[in-house]
């Protein structure tokens, strides 16, 4: 455990720093690195080509001579080199091998075609080698090599069929994927086609990495599992409560992680946001360092990067032909790996792993890698990383310096007021993680982020944000600076240049759920003076078509919107908390904005109808909940919610509503 000689919080870049340091002090270079990642790879490395056989046979994969697979295949929107998204598209996959290292030379490509069978066009693709910083106490060190490239000059709005090939003979399956359609403003305003996008965030795998030589205990009669796996429920969601509705005992679906892709996949989607702490190699959260010891150390966290396998291949059948696009959240910070071989000199932050599994457009700030924005038609999207604005878990709050914010801004602006832009985009979208809006009882509102995004949000009209953190759903009326404007229930229209921003809470992913608040007391405190009666002096409830409270109306919880004992995260009273990382206090609030609430599993379609200049054009959000009690059918529509405006009018000075300026 890194000292903390000035009695300040430490940062992600410290305990890099501090890695490092310890790898000079014992002497343990690259090179030895490698060499006990061979000597001990065996069994996690056999276990690991195991799972990915299985994708790659599902794939339609034709093995070659090396012995090696190709598997979790996944797509990214980017940006040519003239900064259009629509004629580029990231193609990123790994290659496993049962010994945990590949052959001398072996090189990769990437075939693409507009029909299947008939490529026509190779591209050179790179193998890039992502080792684990530092070996892990009583865990796998990571040895993993991923297939990375980029393809341009594609046309707008088409339809292209592409495998993977390694030069021993290695295929995969065909796949395919959709450019983005080319966006174009004025009289030659040229309508796209009706999509749809979907989003969710905390997903999580419902499977382990298995190695009985990785099974954690100094004694081996505690280990539980098939065989010495990994314990239930660290490196996997498997840790739902037994009384789960969904994913219980007498649950409808016990893997609601894996059954959202697939649902997802049903609504075919344009592309997919997934709003941060993706797949849980790090399932404390807290960006602390590794160390697998049972029980985790405190200022310690446990991490297996063959997670990012198992999660990789749980997406495949979707992302394979669908761009997946990430945020970053507290639980995506994995300070095992430094950034100088991916981002120079710059901060420290967790990322430097996603640099080489994920391929994510680089239009943001340089310093901040998951960070970025693209537009898709008419509406436009931006990534958030709401680690660095966190007033709740602050380990990495503040890394950018504030180039985020300034970024952000900037980027705002572009998109709502410069002619040559705004008439060509309608929407605007931005996710990110740490909720700025929400009343769940495990981590409610984030202060920090509220505070930076919400004044930008505001005054830039940004239509929905998506957000994650609190496992379960929940959607906000519309909200400008900081107040609610108007009820919006089930079935609503909001104009969002009068009516303000809708927030969603989709951390429904798969990650067990969380409750709701209880009923205002000691523990859950309204704030000073306020005194709860009727409905709000019971538990918080949830709200949602279709749903009757226990009881009748009312008679043991509250579904109304009225929130009396929420709260929200502040940064007032920082300190190091008893698990080793900087954290915020809460203070009460009560709330007029939670319009629904759901606390199980779910994901959001959304509808989008373009239009031409000057007519109306709509954004439909539907919220598709997994296997709902009752209903006997894979998900139910449980809220829709549908957003308006004129197209062709993003712009800002359209509008009558200018009287909050920025400060």
């Amino acid at each position: 455990m890194p000292t903390n000689t000035s009695h300040r919080p430490l940062t992600v870049d410290e305990y890099t720093e501090w890695n490092a340091t310890e790898l000079a002090r014992q002497g343990v270079s690259r090179r030895s690195m490698l060499k006990a990642v061979a000597a001990g790879a065996g069994g996690i490395a056999l276990a690991q080509f195991g799972i990915a056989n299985a994708s790659f046979a599902a794939g339609g994969g034709t093995a070659g001579t090396a012995g090696v697979v190709v598997s979790g295949r996944h797509l990214s929107f980017v940006n040519d080199h003239g900064g259009r998204p629509e004629s580029a598209m990231a193609v990123t996959a790994q290659i496993v091998s049962k010994t945990g290292s590949l052959p001398r030379g072996l090189r990769a490509f990437v075939d693409v075609g507009t029909e299947p069978g008939r490529y026509g066009h190779r591209v050179d693709a790179d193998i890039v080698h992502l080792v684990g910083q530092y070996a892990i106490a009583h865990g796998p060190v990571g040895n993993q090599f991923y297939v990375k490239a980029r393809l341009t000059g594609l046309r707008a709005d088409s339809v292209y069929h592409y495998r993977i090939r390694l030069s021993d003979g290695t295929t995969t399956g065909d796949a395919y994927f959709t450019t983005a359609p080319v966006r174009t403003v004025g009289r030659h305003h040229r309508v796209a086609e009706e999509f749809t996008f979907t989003a969710f965030a905390d997903v999580g795998t419902n499977n382990a990495p298995t190695d009985p030589k990785y099974a954690w205990g100094n004694d081996p009669a505690t280990v539980t599992g098939n065989g010495g796996t990994w314990p239930k429920g660290v490196f996997d969601n498997n840790y739902y409560a037994a009384g789960d509705p969904i994913a219980g005992t007498n649950g409808t679906d016990p893997h609601p992680a894996v059954t959202q892709t697939n649902l997802m996949a049903s609504q075919r989607p344009r592309f997919t946001l997934l709003a941060g702490d993706i797949c849980y190699a790090d399932p404390s959260g807290t960006g602390l360092p590794a160390d697998d010891t049972q029980p985790t150390p405190a200022g310690k966290n446990a991490f297996n990067p063959y997670v990012w396998d198992v999660f990789l291949n749980q997406i495949e059948s979707q992302a394979a032909y669908t761009p997946w696009m990430f945020a970053t959240g507290n639980h995506d910070m994995e300070p095992l790996y430094g950034n100088t071989e991916f981002l120079g000199d710059s901060p420290s932050h967790g990322y430097g792993g996603h640099a080489k599994r994920l391929d994510l457009p680089k239009n943001g700030p340089r310093t901040c890698p998951s960070v970025y924005s693209f537009v898709y038609a008419n509406v436009a999207v931006i990534s958030v990383d709401a680690n660095d604005l966190s007033a709740e878990i602050q380990t990495n709050t503040g890394y950018s310096d504030g180039a985020q914010l300034r970024w952000l801004k900037e980027t705002l602006h572009e998109w709502r007021t410069n002619p040559h832009v705004a008439p060509g985009i309608d929407f605007v979208v931005a996710f990110f993680h740490h909720c700025a809006y929400s009343t769940t009882n495990n981590h409610a509102s984030d202060g920090g982020v509220r505070k930076a995004l919400d004044p930008l949000f505001s005054k830039y009209q940004v239509d929905l944000v998506v957000q994650g953190h609190n496992h379960l759903f929940e959607r906000t009326d519309p909200i400008r600076h900081g107040k609610k404007t108007r009820d919006a229930p089930d079935g609503s229209t909001v104009r969002p240049a009068e009516d303000g921003v809708t927030y969603i809470c989709a951390g429904s992913g798969g990650r067990p759920r969380y409750p709701f608040r209880p009923a205002p007391s000691a523990d859950a405190p309204a704030p000073p003076g306020v005194t709860p009666s009727g409905a709000q002096a019971l538990p918080e409830g949830q709200r949602f078509r279709g749903y009757q409270p226990p009881g009748g109306k009312n008679a043991t919880e509250n579904n109304t919107e009225n929130v009396l004992n929420s709260y929200v995260w502040s940064s007032d009273g920082t300190a190091v908390n008893a698990s080793g990382y900087p954290a915020g206090t809460k203070v009460p609030e009560t709330v007029d904005w939670s319009q629904v609430r759901y606390d199980a599993y779910a994901f959001i379609a959304v509808d989008v109808k373009p239009a031409a200049p000057g007519r109306a054009t709509t954004f439909t959000i539907r919220t598709l909940a997994d296997a709902l009690p009752g209903t006997n059918e894979q998900y139910s529509e449980i809220d829709r919610l549908t957003l308006k405006r004129t197209a062709g009018h993003g712009a800002i000075d359209r509008h009558p509503y200018r009287t909050h300026p920025l400060h």
